[in-house]
C-alpha cells in the first residue's frame, strides 16, 4: 500500500469540479498524483474512463504515463487514457469528421513543411515571387536552414493566436502608425509583413499539394474551433496536465476552448525546469491558471471560485545532496509568477546517499573515457554496489549533434546507447541513403550514374572495402587495356566499365574475382527491383524486394543481437533507420498516394528534419543519451552531464533573431514587442541544466573539459562544492581495456609485478592482446634482408630512374614506399602523361588544335573527384596544347633538327643501372660548326627549380650522362653523339608563367642546364652509385624534420608511416 505525504493527500482531496494547479519540485510526486487522482475519480459514481483525460508533453511521455495508469488501475480501460495535445485535437478532429461524414485531416510532416519553405525561397530568389516588403537577408540565410525554422515557428505563432497570414498582414499594416510604448519597431514590422506574406505562399503550397494535411499548430487551432462551436463532441470532465511548464499558446487555446465547455483544467509541474523555450515562450499557467485561461476567452462567472493550488513540499527521487544541488540552481532562476515549489525538501535527509562531482578533463577522448569508464563500472557492480542495468543510467549533453557523437563513442566503448533525441533524420544515416538510391534507379526515376555504382558497391550494400575496390578497379582497367589493344580502339574510362558490368549483370563476373562476383550481385538485385516495378507493385513492396536482396536483414540482425559494442549498436541505428524508410512508404501509400513518389525520395534524401515515426524501435537495456528536452518525464539512478563549455551550454544566442518570432509572440500576447534578453536567454539555459541534474536518482556525473581551447562555462562553477580535485579514471573498463593499462604499466616499469600477474591471467584467458607474442612491436621483423643482395649476388645490379633519383635522396623511406605503389596520385599526374603522349604521336604539322584533340581522346581514363576539377584540367589542357605547340613552332623555325623522341638510354655505374627515357634529343650547330646535343625534358608542373636546384638537376644530369656515354642511339640505331651537350626543361603550364611573359604574349617558361664538366660528371656518376646504395638497402632511413613533416613538400607519402605505433615504448 502506497503512503502519502500529508501535501500528497492535500491533492488527493481537491475538488474536481474546480480548476488547480499543483506545483512541486522535480521528483516530488507530481506524475504519481496525477496518475493516482485518474484511478480515484474514474472509480467514482458519475465519472467513467472518458471523464477524465490525461494530457502529456510528448509522445514518449504519454507512452510512459499510459502503462503507469494500466498498472494503477489493473483493469481495461475504455478509451485512450493519456494523450498528448496534439493526439487531443486529432481525436476531436477525426471525431467531427465521422459526424460530418467528412474526410478526416492528417498529420502535416515537417519535412513537408520545410520541402514548401525552400520552393518558396526558390521562388523568391528567382524572381517568381514579389513580396511588397523585401526581407533584408542575402540569398545565403534565405536558404539556410535557421531561416526556414524560424518561418515554421512563424507559422506556428500565427495558429496559436488564430489568426491567418493575411489577417496578420492586415494587423500590422493598421499598427504601423503606432508609437506607444512596447510597440515593434519599423525594422521589426517591415520584416514580420514579408515573412507573414512569404508564410502565406508556403502555406498555400502546403494546402495545394496536401488537401488534406495540417501542421501540428493547425490542428490545435482548428480542434479548438471545433469544440467551441460543435457541440455534439463529447469533452472530458477533467484535464489532467502533466509538465504544464512545457505549455504552449496553442495547447493552452484548446484547455481553454474545452474549460469554456465546462471541462476544469489541472495542472501540474515545475516551471523551473521547462525545456521548451526553443519552440516559442511558454504560457504561464503554473503561475496563474485562471488569468492564462481568461487571456485565452475563457469567461468566469463573478462568483467562481478561486482555482485551487497544492505545492507538494517533499521530494522523493533525492536526498538532501541531491536536493540542495538542483535547489540552488534552481534559486537562480526568475521565478515567473511561481517560486513556492523551490521550498520543497528532501523526504530522505541524508547527505551520504548519493554521490555528487564535478570533474574537468583535459580532452574530449579523457572526458567519454571517464564516463564510460564510470557506466561499465557501475553495471558491472565491481566495487560491491549492486549492479545497474543499462537502462537505469542516462547521459545528458546541450545538442543532438553532440548526442549522436556521444552515443557512437560510448558504444565503440562497449556501452550499449540508445538516442532519445527526436525523430530520425533518414539522410543521416548510409544504409538508408543507398536503398532510397536503388529505389529511385528500380523506379525508373533516376538511373545511377558511373560513380555512384562505385559508392554503393564499397557501401553498405555493396560490402567491397578499399584495398578489394582498388583491385578491382585495377583488374577492370588492365582488361580493357588489352581489349582496346586488340580492337584498336581508345581506352575506356574505369567508372564506364564499372557501370557496364552493374548494368549488364551477367550469370558470370566480368572479371574472376570476389569484388567482380559483389558487383554483378548489385547489379541482379537493381534489376530485380526493375522488374518488380515493371510487374506493376508499389514502391514499398519494390522497397522490400530490394531490401531483401540485399541480405543485410539477416546480416544486420545477427550483429545487433550477437556482437557488443559499437558493431550491436550501429546494427540497431541502422534497422531503425530502415524500419523509418519503409514506415515512410507506408504513409505516403496510406495517405499521400497522388503525391508522386519521386518527390518524398527526394524530400527523403534532402531533408535534415527528424522524421517522426511510429513505426517500432528496438527495445534492449541500453543507455540513453539525449539533450535535457528529451529527459523530460523521466529519471535515472545515474546521470553524465556534458557539454558545460564556454559558448556551448550556456548558448546565449539569441533564438529567433532573424524574423523575430518571439517579439511577435510577446506583442500578439499584449507585451512589448521585445526579443528575449540575454537574462531571459541565459535561465532558459540554466533551466535546461536543472531539468538534467533533476533526473538523478542516486548518483550525478558532470564532466567539462579544460585545455587551452575549450574552458569549462560558469555552469560549471556552481558546483564547486562537488568539484573533483583528482582526476578521475578514464580507462575502458573492459577487458581489451585492463589489457592496455597492464601492458602500459608494464612498459614502465618492468618491475610491476600486479601488471605482469593480471596479463599472466588475461593471456591464459584468451583475451586479444594479452600474449607478449601478439604485441605490435616486439616479434622481431619478418625479414631483414636487402632488396638487393650484393653479398650473394656480386653482380647484381640496382635500377636507377632519373626521375627517382632526387626522390630517394630527399627521403629514402618516401621513396622506398612509392616503389611498393602505397602512393597516391591525383589527375594532374594523369593529365601529364597525356600531354607527353600527344607530344609523341602527333604527325606533323603540330597544332595546338591536333594536340588537344589527341588529349580529349583519351580523356575517359582520367579520374576527377568534383566537376569543378575536370573543368579546370580542361583549361589546362588548352593552356598546355597551346605551350606545347608554340615550342614546336619555335623549334620548326630554327636551324635544330630532332635526332631522337621518347629515347631510352641506360648507363652503367658501379653497382648501379641508370636507365631512363628522355623526350627529346635536339641537334643543333655552332658557328664553329660543332654538334650542340639539347636533351629536352616536358614538365606540366607548376614547381619550378631555383637555380641552385636546376644546377644539380639529378634528371638532367643523368640525360647528359646518358649522352656523353653514347648510350642515346637515334632513329638509325646509331649512338647520339655530340661535341657539346646541354640539357633544358621546359614548363608549359600556365601557372609557371611570370607576368611578363604574360604580357609577351608568351605560352612556356625554359631553363637550361649547362653542359656537365668532368669534375660534375664524376660528382654524379658518384651520386648514382651512392643513390644505388641506398635504394639496395634492407632498411630505409626517414628525413623527418627536412621531407615527411615538411608541409612545402609535396608527395609526402611517408607521412603516416612515421607515426609512432600505439605500443610504440
Amino acid at each position: 500500500m502506497k503512503t502519502f505525504d500529508p501535501s500528497q493527500l492535500h491533492v488527493l482531496q481537491l475538488d474536481p469540479t474546480r480548476h488547480a494547479r499543483v506545483l512541486g519540485a522535480p521528483g516530488s510526486g507530481k506524475t504519481l498524483m496525477l496518475v493516482e487522482m485518474f484511478a480515484m475519480l474514474t472509480e467514482r459514481p458519475g465519472w467513467g474512463d472518458e471523464s477524465v483525460l490525461v494530457m502529456a508533453r510528448n509522445r514518449l511521455v504519454a507512452h510512459s504515463l499510459r502503462q503507469q495508469v494500466e498498472r494503477r488501475i489493473a483493469r481495461a480501460i475504455g478509451g485512450t487514457p493519456v494523450r498528448t495535445a496534439g493526439s487531443t485535437a486529432f481525436s476531436i478532429l477525426q471525431r467531427a469528421a465521422a459526424l460530418r461524414g467528412e474526410q478526416a485531416v492528417r498529420l502535416l510532416t515537417g519535412t513537408a513543411q520545410d520541402e514548401a519553405a525552400s520552393l518558396a525561397v526558390e521562388e523568391l530568389l528567382e524572381g517568381r515571387l514579389t513580396l511588397e516588403h523585401p526581407l533584408p537577408f542575402v540569398p545565403e540565410v534565405l536558404r539556410s536552414q535557421s531561416f526556414r525554422s524560424e518561418l515554421r515557428e512563424l507559422g506556428r505563432v500565427i495558429d496559436d493566436f488564430g489568426l491567418t497570414p493575411a489577417e496578420l498582414t492586415a494587423m500590422l499594416r493598421t499598427y504601423e502608425s503606432h508609437t506607444s510604448p512596447g510597440a515593434p519597431s519599423a525594422d521589426l514590422q517591415s520584416i514580420w509583413l514579408a515573412a507573414s506574406e512569404l508564410f502565406g505562399r508556403i502555406r498555400e503550397t502546403c494546402l495545394h499539394a496536401h488537401p488534406q494535411e495540417l501542421s501540428a499548430s493547425s490542428l490545435l487551432r482548428a480542434a479548438s474551433e471545433v469544440v467551441k462551436h460543435d457541440l455534439e463532441i463529447r469533452v472530458p470532465q477533467l484535464v489532467l496536465v502533466d509538465d504544464a511548464g512545457e505549455l504552449g499558446e496553442g495547447a493552452l487555446a484548446l484547455l481553454a476552448a474545452l474549460a469554456q465547455r465546462g471541462t476544469k483544467i489541472w495542472v501540474f509541474g515545475d516551471p523551473d525546469i521547462a525545456t521548451s523555450a526553443f519552440q516559442g515562450e511558454r504560457v504561464q499557467a503554473l503561475a496563474g491558471l485562471h488569468q492564462q485561461l481568461q487571456r485565452r476567452g475563457v469567461k468566469f462567472r463573478q462568483n467562481e471560485p478561486p482555482e485551487q493550488v497544492v505545492v507538494l513540499e517533499q521530494v522523493h527521487r533525492q536526498d538532501a545532496r541531491l536536493r540542495t544541488l538542483v535547489q540552488s540552481l534552481t534559486g537562480r532562476i526568475g521565478a515567473a509568477g511561481a517560486g513556492q515549489q523551490r521550498r520543497a525538501v528532501a523526504a530522505e535527509n541524508k547527505f551520504e546517499s548519493s554521490l555528487v562531482q564535478f570533474v574537468r578533463a583535459t580532452s574530449s577522448a579523457e572526458q567519454l573515457g571517464v564516463i564510460a569508464h564510470r557506466l561499465r563500472k557501475r553495471h558491472l557492480g565491481v566495487t560491491g554496489e549492486a549492479r545497474l542495468a543499462w537502462r537505469r543510467m542516462a547521459v545528458v549533453c546541450r545538442t543532438r549533434g553532440e548526442a549522436t557523437r556521444v552515443a557512437r563513442l560510448l558504444a565503440a566503448n562497449q556501452v550499449p546507447t540508445d538516442i532519445a533525441a527526436g525523430g530520425i533524420v533518414l539522410r543521416e544515416h548510409q544504409l538508408v541513403r543507398e536503398l532510397v538510391r536503388l529505389l529511385q534507379h528500380a523506379l525508373a526515376i533516376d538511373p545511377l550514374q558511373p560513380r555512384e555504382n562505385n559508392d554503393l558497391l564499397g557501401g553498405h550494400i555493396g560490402g567491397v572495402d578499399p584495398i578489394a575496390m582498388r583491385r578491382l578497379r585495377g583488374a577492370l582497367r588492365l582488361r580493357e587495356l588489352r581489349l582496346a589493344a586488340a580492337a584498336e580502339r581508345p581506352v575506356e574510362a574505369t567508372d564506364g566499365l564499372v557501370c557496364e558490368a552493374f548494368e549488364y549483370a551477367g550469370s558470370q563476373p566480368i572479371v574472376d574475382m570476389w569484388a567482380a562476383r559483389r558487383l554483378r550481385d548489385l547489379g541482379r538485385l537493381a534489376a530485380a527491383g526493375s522488374a518488380e516495378h515493371a510487374a506493376g507493385a508499389t514502391p514499398r513492396e519494390v522497397l522490400w524486394q530490394l531490401w531483401q536482396g540485399s541480405g543485410l536483414a539477416e546480416q544486420l540482425q545477427t550483429q545487433a543481437l550477437d556482437s557488443k559494442g559499437a558493431k550491436a549498436d550501429e546494427a540497431h541505428r541502422a534497422l531503425d533507420a530502415v524500419l523509418g524508410l519503409f514506415f515512410a512508404l507506408q504513409r505516403h501509400e496510406e495517405q499521400d498516394s497522388d503525391r508522386p513518389i519521386a518527390e518524398l525520395l527526394d524530400e527523403l534524401l534532402g531533408s535534415a528534419v527528424p522524421q517522426d515515426t511510429l513505426a517500432h524501435r528496438s527495445e534492449r537495456d541500453v543507455v540513453t543519451v539525449g539533450t535535457a528536452q528529451s529527459m523530460i518525464g523521466r529519471e535515472f539512478d545515474l546521470v553524465c552531464v556534458l557539454g558545460l563549455q564556454e559558448s556551448i551550454w550556456p548558448n546565449l544566442r539569441t533564438r529567433g533573431s532573424l524574423l523575430g518570432v518571439t517579439a511577435l509572440e510577446r506583442w500578439l500576447r499584449g507585451e512589448a514587442a521585445t526579443l528575449p534578453s540575454r537574462r531571459d536567454t541565459l535561465h532558459d539555459e540554466l533551466r535546461l541544466f536543472a531539468h538534467a541534474v533533476s533526473r538523478a536518482r542516486s548518483e550525478l556525473l558532470v564532466v567539462a573539459i579544460a585545455n587551452e581551447d575549450q574552458q569549462p562555462s560558469a555552469f560549471f562553477s556552481l558546483g564547486r562544492d562537488y568539484l573533483v580535485s583528482q582526476p578521475l579514471p578514464s580507462s575502458r573498463f573492459t577487458l581489451r581495456g585492463a589489457t592496455a593499462e597492464a601492458r602500459r604499466r608494464l612498459v614502465r616499469d618492468p618491475a610491476d609485478l600486479d601488471a605482469l600477474h593480471t596479463l599472466v591471467l588475461l593471456a591464459r584467458a584468451g583475451v586479444p592482446g594479452a600474449d607478449p607474442d601478439d604485441w605490435y612491436g616486439v616479434m622481431p621483423p619478418s625479414t631483414e634482408a636487402p632488396l638487393v643482395d650484393f653479398a650473394a649476388q656480386p653482380e647484381a645490379k640496382v635500377s636507377v630512374s632519373p626521375s627517382q633519383l632526387e626522390r630517394a635522396e630527399q627521403c629514402p623511406l618516401n621513396w622506398f614506399i612509392m616503389k611498393l605503389g602505397a602512393g597516391t596520385t591525383d589527375y594532374r599526374a594523369g593529365l601529364g602523361t597525356l600531354i607527353h603522349h600527344a607530344l609523341e604521336t602527333v604527325e606533323p604539322p603540330i597544332t595546338a588544335e591536333r594536340i588537344f584533340e589527341s588529349v580529349t581522346a583519351r580523356w575517359s581514363g582520367l579520374q576527377f573527384d568534383a566537376e569543378w576539377q575536370e573543368q579546370r584540367a580542361l583549361a589546362d589542357a588548352k593552356a598546355m596544347a597551346n605551350a606545347v605547340a608554340d615550342y614546336m613552332r619555335q623549334f620548326a623555325h630554327s636551324s635544330s633538327t630532332l635526332v631522337a623522341s621518347e629515347a631510352e638510354f641506360q648507363v652503367e655505374i658501379e653497382a648501379a643501372l641508370l636507365r631512363g627515357f628522355a623526350d627529346r634529343l635536339e641537334l643543333s650547330h655552332t658557328a664553329e660548326g660543332d654538334r650542340h646535343i639539347t636533351v629536352v625534358d616536358l614538365k606540366t608542373g607548376k614547381t619550378k627549380p631555383s637555380a641552385k636546384e636546376l644546377a644539380q638537376h639529378a634528371q638532367l644530369q643523368a640525360y647528359q650522362l646518358g649522352v656523353l656515354k653514347g648510350a642515346f642511339v637515334d632513329s638509325d640505331g646509331q649512338a647520339v653523339t655530340g661535341d657539346q651537350v646541354s640539357a633544358k626543361l621546359i614548363y608549359v603550364h600556365p601557372g609557371t608563367l611570370t607576368k611578363t611573359q604574360l604580357k609577351q604574349n608568351e605560352h612556356f617558361t625554359e631553363f637550361a642546364q649547362d653542359g656537365l664538366t668532368e669534375q660534375a660528371q664524376a660528382e654524379f656518376e658518384q651520386r648514382v652509385a651512392t643513390v644505388a646504395q641506398v635504394m639496395a638497402a634492407g632498411s630505409f632511413t626517414a628525413f623527418v624534420e627536412h621531407h615527411c613533416e615538411n608541409v612545402n613538400v609535396q608527395g609526402r607519402a611517408c607521412q603516416l608511416h612515421i607515426i609512432p605505433a600505439v605500443s610504440h615504448a
